[in-house]
């Protein structure tokens, strides 16, 4: 009678489950879906970036970041049509809207009879639709430079963030007197890299954005000057994204065997 020790047992199990795991992997690799190269293309995408403000936006607002939702439909021309939301917030902001609720040692006093604790945020948001063109630089995929206009409504403002809500200038609607609300017709331009690969697997832009806003104040007059809001404004943005895609190709996949 022959007897097999338990560690050999073991030792022929981890061999062949390592067999097992081995022939998977070689009928998996022997066959994979290859996007077409031509065909219409269903593409949203997801980005992160950020911002330099210029023209009358630098001097209320310093640098910001961004969060945008972007869907895309490329034609089988590489055509480009598109949607843009671009949520913008940073922490800077320059212009001191409070000043006049202030005392002399520059600290807010709150209704408790303790000092304010009052943080200002700036806020704003980018939504409009455009056209453009991709234009390939291999013949292996689509992946090349993409050139894209749009126009939409720029707006942004300033958001009062009172901890214990103690200030009785900015609870229940008052803020609106302070917060420079402001909105208009804006222009963007956007050039970057898009890149496409056949199987699937990395879909991704890197975006240069410039965003000229003609915009106005909404409020009729600010509570902190007592003068009326400004009518006309350039506000200008410079940015950068980088775009995750995730594309849903019109045409029938290719299946490739090696």
């Amino acid at each position: 009678m022959t007897y097999v020790s338990s560690g050999n047992k073991s030792k022929s199990f981890w061999g062949m489950l390592a067999v097992i795991f081995l022939l998977s992997g070689q009928l998996t690799a022997q066959e994979e879906p290859l996007k077409p190269v031509g065909g219409a293309v269903i593409d949203p995408g997801f980005g992160l970036g950020a911002n330099v403000p210029a023209g009358d936006l630098s001097a209320r607002y310093g640098s910001n970041l961004n969060f945008s939702v972007s869907p895309s439909l490329i034609t089988d021309k590489n055509w480009i049509l598109q949607g843009d939301f671009i949520y913008l917030f940073g922490n800077k902001v320059k212009e001191d809207v409070l000043a006049p609720l202030r005392n002399t040692s520059g600290y807010i006093p709150g209704d408790d009879s303790q000092l304010a604790d009052v943080i200002l945020r700036q806020r704003g948001l980018y939504i409009g639709a455009g056209a453009g063109k991709l234009f390939p630089l291999r013949s292996q995929n689509r992946s090349g430079i993409k050139a894209l206009v749009s126009g939409g409504i720029l707006q942004h403002g300033i958001r009062f963030v009172d901890e214990r809500n103690s200030v009785a200038q900015l609870r229940v609607g008052r803020s609106k007197g302070y917060d420079r609300l402001t909105r208009g017709f804006a222009l963007k331009e956007t050039i970057g890299y898009k890149l496409m690969t056949r199987n699937g697997r990395m879909n991704f832009e890197l975006n240069f954005d410039f965003i000229q806003g003609f915009t106005s104040e909404v409020r009729a007059y600010n509570f902190d000057t007592g003068l009326p809001t400004i009518k006309s404004r350039v506000d200008l943005l410079f940015g950068i994204r980088l775009v995750w895609n995730l594309p849903f190709y019109l045409g029938s996949e290719e299946v490739v065997y090696y």
